[in-house]
């Protein structure tokens, strides 16, 4: 039987920690993956600005010690490193970071380190995701969680303003062409995001993974030379489809409504064992009767609102939306120093 690593990148920064600490929550109790399999890529949020201070927060540390068999591993933070500039007519410039790449940055260099080695395949995870059961059936092979973002043929387009403001995007096979991807290849591209399954062999291959690197950077590239909003934050969504299909790499995209990062929007109860994406505001869905948002815990935890949560328990309009409270109100239990004043950074991209 194969064994799987569930991998997910953070910056030693409360606004994520506390997310991670909420998946791995979902993941030990709910989901009951062991700890042993579970991967966390960390890395200093100041890695690239000399005037800071890098180090591990207690935090962190607490992290660390309490969850002792979960595979911790350092990583450099790409993302804090200037990928392109923007020059103004008055005489100002402005240096462009993005953050985002650190999630595919941080597999590339742990998969080239031999990090991930023992493990068959990798699932690929993001901090706000919560499992509320057993993970969902995956078929074998490399395969992606659907989304609506990865558009073939309007990659970035924006179609939800004013006439005036939407604007056309990418044609991802006009991309590949440009790359020299043979046609049999083209055809080998897979529309999703989110949650990526890899064989390991296979994501460790150098061709893939620099790909992985370089399409990240000429999407940002492309993006602002040709879109008029510049680039876009999205680019970490849309990369690694490009990269497999230049590598011809099989990959399924999986429909099944368990991996649906929007599905727990909808005005109904949510299949069994779901896996919630829950990087919107629950508030901005009145059904839902919930006012939880990750956006109002930069500096603080989402448990400091316990009164509040408790209050609405009984009123929230799904069991799904009780169980992950539950979760969120037991973390303060585990005996972890929970010290870091490293605040939220807002990307400008």
């Amino acid at each position: 039987m194969s064994r799987r690593g569930y991998v997910v990148f953070s910056e030693d920064k409360f606004y994520l920690l506390w997310q991670v600490e909420l998946l791995v929550q979902s993941l030990t109790t709910r989901a009951k993956i062991k700890e042993e399999d579970i991967v966390i890529l960390y890395t200093d949020p100041s890695y690239h600005h000399k005037q800071g201070k890098w180090g591990t927060t207690p935090y962190l540390q607490g992290l660390m010690k309490h969850h002792n068999n979960i595979r911790l591993y350092p990583v450099q933070n790409w993302g804090r490193k200037n990928w392109y500039y923007r020059f103004s007519d008055d005489g100002t410039w402005m240096p462009k970071q993005y953050p985002g790449i650190n999630k595919w940055l941080s597999l590339c260099e742990a998969a080239n380190a031999g990090w991930l080695d023992e493990y068959d395949e990798i699932l690929v995870l993001e901090q706000d995701l919560w499992f509320s059961g057993i993970v969902p059936k995956l078929g074998p092979g490399n395969c992606v969680s659907a989304n609506w973002l990865c558009n073939r043929y309007g990659a970035f387009e924006v179609t939800d303003k004013t006439t005036e403001e939407n604007t056309p995007g990418f044609d991802l096979d006009d991309i590949m062409k440009l790359c020299k991807v043979p046609a049999q290849y083209r055809q080998k591209w897979t529309s999703g995001a989110i949650v990526f399954k890899f064989i390991t062999n296979q994501l460790k291959q150098s061709k893939f993974l620099n790909a992985i690197v370089n399409y990240n950077q000429l999407l940002m590239t492309l993006g602002e030379l040709a879109l008029p909003q510049g680039a876009r934050h999205e680019t970490d969504m849309v990369a690694p489809s490009l990269a497999m299909a230049h590598c011809g790499m099989d990959c399924k995209t999986i429909d099944d409504l368990q991996w649906r990062s929007d599905v727990w929007t909808w005005n109904h109860a949510p299949p069994t064992n779901v896996v919630v994406h829950y990087g919107w505001d629950f508030n901005a869905y009145p059904h839902l009767k919930s006012t939880f948002s990750k956006f109002k815990y930069n500096e603080t935890p989402p448990w400091i609102d316990r009164d509040i949560m408790l209050q609405e328990y009984d009123g929230l309009a799904f069991d799904w939306l009780r169980c992950m409270y539950d979760d969120i109100l037991a973390i303060p239990e585990k005996d972890i120093e929970r010290k870091c004043n490293r605040p939220v950074y807002t990307p400008v991209i």
